[in-house]
């Protein structure tokens, strides 16, 4: 009593501007489950006026706790010793929490101040054991802790006989998945368990209450670990391997780009929040931090406008579908012919088919371009070769002969809308000008077949004595007049 005399004197004297002090402002409690503590807080009032208070909470689920007197009066100069009764339930686990109790403050005018007793509470687990040995009485706390022990060495040890089986099993049935969920709770799971038991046998030793919050603070960042890693597999060994076996029975191509950019955006999300999840159980305020992270993506999204750009042309380019990775293509200002080789976060990678040569392109260029893809709507292409004869040949004859000549190449298609056809195309300078139309199987081929054809064109022709005319000029000299 002397000792709150003392203090609500030196609160009185020394910080007079205050309606009133929470004395201590803020309480530490180690509690088990299963046991009944009370504790105790001081109201001072430093004004020689009467204040009310009234005190707020709430309880967590499955506690019981009781403020007394949860309301009252306070004359001037005076202190009201509030008491808190704490009652953890009887459960399995560790926990660390603050639980705010709000004293709010009154005169006759209204509500003149709102202050706020912290407990800090540790709870740990009800020690469990599936059978008491009974050690000899002076070993008091260290007969309890090797109970703990033994019993989640054989909880252990049962795990270890029992993931065997349930691979065993997993591999009865048609689905992968259950195979991937056992082989990805393996070690996590044992993991977890032999944690556990360390932690809640470590708490039964009185003598490190001192460090319980530390022994605590760590087995809830080891689950956070725990729980980040399965979280990981599961993300990458259950959705990731579904979404390429879904691509690859559609015949698409988000196997080779879209799924691997979504994988590693995954896999940095998960160890993002894991990393920040571990942070929190370590007292640091998280949401000052993701305030911050969130300036610097803004400086940085500013600074990588360029490199955002090309990321997202690369999604567009995916999303609408222009061409796929295999493809060949020739972009606008003619420069070549490609074979798509891969569509990065920044560029796409094409071959250029003559040079043989690599060039990367940014993806905000293609996405920006017109492109011809030979592979749409299908890898059949119609080709044409133009021919020239002499205006004295039988053009029936010539019709005829290309035909024959198209028709009897292996690799050009025939019948219905792929039967070659020719067209008498125009009167040139120097020759009957006319195209043969052929279909071939492959766009790959669009070169080497037209190649052989015209070959051939150039022999039959000779052998049928059709003449290929070349551009020629006659000239006429006159001759002069005497005297000019």
């Amino acid at each position: 009593m002397k000792k709150v005399l003392v203090i609500a004197l030196l609160a009185f004297v020394l910080i007079p501007a205050a309606y009133a002090q929470i004395l201590p402002s803020t309480g530490n409690l180690t509690i088990r489950g299963g046991e009944h503590i009370t504790l105790n807080f001081s109201i001072i009032n430093t004004k020689n006026e009467t204040i009310f208070y009234t005190i707020n909470y709430e309880t967590p689920s499955g506690w019981d706790m009781n403020v007394t007197p949860s309301s009252g009066v306070i004359y001037g100069g005076g202190f009201q010793t509030v008491n808190v009764e704490v009652h953890a339930p009887k459960s399995y686990g560790v926990n660390d929490f603050n639980l705010p109790i709000h004293v709010l403050l009154y005169d006759e005018n209204g509500k003149i101040g709102d202050y706020v007793y912290t407990l800090h509470i540790s709870y740990l687990s009800t020690p469990f054991y599936l059978f008491e040995i009974p050690w000899p009485e002076s070993w008091g706390y260290w007969g309890t802790s090797l109970n703990v022990i033994i019993t989640w060495i054989i909880i252990t040890l049962a795990l270890y006989f029992l993931f065997p089986y349930l691979k065993k099993i997993s591999k009865l049935t048609k689905t992968r998945v259950d195979d991937i969920i056992v082989e990805i709770l393996h070690l996590p799971v044992t993991l977890w368990v032999i944690s556990y038991g360390i932690t809640t046998a470590l708490l039964t030793i009185p003598p490190l209450s001192s460090i319980f919050w530390i022994i605590i603070e760590i087995y809830n960042i080891i689950v956070v670990i725990i729980v980040t890693w399965i979280s990981y597999r599961f993300f990458k060994d259950i959705i990731i391997y579904y979404l390429f076996h879904l691509s690859r029975s559609k015949k698409g191509d988000l196997e080779n780009v879209l799924i691997p950019i979504l994988e590693k955006l995954g896999i940095v999300l998960i160890g993002s929040l894991g990393g920040l999840m571990v942070l929190q159980v370590m007292g640091v305020d998280v949401g000052v931090l993701l305030a911050s992270v969130g300036i610097a993506g803004v400086i940085l999204g500013l600074a990588a406008q360029q490199t955002l750009g090309n990321f997202f042309s690369g999604l567009h380019i995916l999303v609408d579908k222009a061409f796929k990775i295999g493809d060949i293509i020739m972009l606008e200002d003619n420069s070549g012919v490609y074979k798509v080789l891969d569509v990065g976060v920044r560029s796409t990678r094409l071959y250029e088919l003559f040079s043989n040569t690599v060039v990367f392109v940014p993806n905000s260029k293609l996405a920006n371009i017109n492109i011809i893809n030979f592979n749409r709507p299908n890898n059949k292409m119609k080709v044409r070769i133009d021919v020239g004869v002499s205006y004295g040949s039988d053009v029936e004859k010539v019709i005829k002969t290309l035909k024959e000549i198209a028709l009897s190449h292996p690799r050009v298609l025939r019948g219905g809308e792929y039967e070659p056809a020719v067209v008498f195309r125009e009167f040139g300078d120097s020759s009957l000008n006319f195209s043969l139309y052929i279909w071939i199987e492959d766009v790959m081929e669009q070169w080497e077949v037209p190649s052989e054809i015209r070959e051939k064109i150039v022999n039959v022709f000779r052998e049928r004595g059709i003449e290929i005319p070349f551009p020629q000029v006659d000239v006429h000299i006159k001759p002069l007049r005497p005297g000019n």
